[in-house]
């Protein structure tokens, strides 16, 4: 690679940064290219040499947004081959996680907009939909339910940060998360 397209790919991996850290921070709109760039150190023309639309660019960057978003998850499983259920929700529902905008869960940041999105950014959601399922059916049994049942169980836990989110009231917050968790639980030992 010469020296001309390593700062080109350099260039990209600031664009695609600043994008995902906007997407979880403030949502899909909020990308403004011309700031986005400004951000990034570079000049609004330079964006095209980089991406073909701003749509291409914000799916790009979504993945990237559900990619760190998923890091604790991975760690979990690599640290601890047969996690707990208890542990796989408590990386979702920590209240240090649910107030991390940047590198938080990357689903919870966009399941309330993502109906409005480009079909690109739909396929990113739905992607990591269907990788967190399967990360929570590793920990809940091999049988036929496991992956309803894990559906269900990240659904919950979607609608708790997003509500937990939304309330703007600590106390309400934490009772979401902790009633949540606590159904969980409670739904998945009634059900083994």
């Amino acid at each position: 690679m010469g020296h001309s397209q390593a700062e080109k790919a350099a260039s990209r991996e600031r664009i695609l940064d600043a994008a995902a850290r906007q997407i979880n921070e403030g949502g899909l709109d909020s990308v403004a290219v011309a700031e986005l760039m400004q951000n990034a150190g570079l000049t609004k023309g330079a964006f095209y040499g980089h991406f073909e639309s701003r749509d291409a660019m914000i799916a790009e960057a979504a993945r990237r947004a559900m990619e760190r978003g998923r890091s604790k998850l991975v760690r979990l499983f690599s640290d601890n081959d047969s996690p707990s259920l208890e542990q796989v929700v408590d990386v979702w529902l920590d209240p240090s996680h649910v107030q991390d905008f940047i590198t938080g869960c990357g689903i919870c940041a966009l399941a309330g907009e993502a109906r409005f999105a480009s079909a690109e950014v739909k396929q990113v959601v739905a992607e990591q939909f269907n990788w967190s399922v399967r990360q929570i059916a590793r920990t809940i049994g091999a049988d036929e339910s496991a992956t309803a049942r894990a559906t269900a169980i990240l659904t919950a836990i979607i609608g708790a940060v997003s509500m937990s989110r939304a309330v703007g009231d600590a106390a309400l917050a934490r009772d979401i998360l902790a009633n949540t968790k606590a159904m969980i639980l409670h739904t998945h030992d009634a059900s083994a």
